[in-house]
């Protein structure tokens, strides 16, 4: 036997040993056990701020401040004794064909102002009138600059003989009233009607009363919230406080 006999058979041997090996390498890894469901990553959606316009239709931004009678008519809603005449007006530019009919509506219930048995109202409808009142639905645009927008919110307001429906909150509301738009319309005109009356803002009296009238329920129903937002006007404010009372939203005056 040569030298290099054993050699070879022992390569010949490790070989052997090394193709039998590869295949089982070769194979995947098995995993035993139960997986673990996957959770899905956590989205935290940070809720609407309360006084901020919601969203909706296109609104048209802005008109040229001058308003056109709406024409109809001359009715008288109420027994009281205090008659107040009113005209309905719409910025030139908008096109809101039920506006009218929707504010008569409002201001004939009893549950309204006149349901407190103090006051009258009487729509006017010669634009030649001259009416205590032109309750006047208006772009944001304008009834930003006729408004003031410290509170950077749109709104509605009262300007002398003048009350400034803003267009923006007509058509889409507010949070505080969810998808009640017609609750929210019935609000915004009982609101700024009480100011033409000469009531102020107030409060929310208890927790989960419903909102008076005359609280700012287009910003929102906590009483803390509300005191906050009015720092950039206190004028505005009324009869607030940061007690954390939160009401719930009330389009009517009783």
């Amino acid at each position: 036997m040569t030298w290099w006999a054993p050699a070879v058979l022992v390569f010949a041997l490790a070989l052997a040993v090394a193709l039998l090996l590869i295949p089982r390498a070769a194979e995947p890894r098995r995993l035993t056990g139960t997986p673990s469901p996957i959770t899905p990553a956590r989205v935290t959606t940070r809720p609407p701020e309360p006084a901020a316009l919601p969203d909706g239709p296109p609104v048209t931004p802005a008109g040229d401040g001058t308003w056109r009678v709406v024409p109809g008519p001359r009715t008288l809603a109420g027994a009281g004794p205090d008659e107040l005449t009113y005209t309905i007006e719409i910025e030139n530019g908008v096109d809101a064909p039920d506006f009218a009919t929707q504010v008569d509506t409002i201001l004939v219930d009893p549950r309204g102002w006149i349901g407190q048995g103090k006051v009258s109202f009487r729509r006017e409808t010669d634009p030649q009138a001259h009416p205590e009142v032109r309750i006047s639905l208006t772009t944001p645009g304008t009834s930003r600059r006729l408004c003031g927008f410290a509170i950077p919110y749109d709104s509605s307001c009262r300007l002398a003989h003048r009350i400034v429906v803003n267009l923006a909150r007509w058509i889409r509301g507010a949070h505080s009233f969810g998808a009640d738009l017609t609750g929210y319309r019935t609000y915004a005109i009982n609101h700024e009607m009480g100011h033409a009356l000469g009531f102020g803002h107030v409060g929310c009296p208890a927790a989960g009363a419903p909102a008076p009238v005359m609280m700012q329920q287009t910003f929102g129903l906590s009483n803390t919230y509300l005191t906050q937002l009015n720092r950039a006007e206190s004028q505005k404010a009324g009869q607030l406080g940061p007690d954390g009372a939160v009401c719930r939203p009330n389009p009517w005056v009783g």
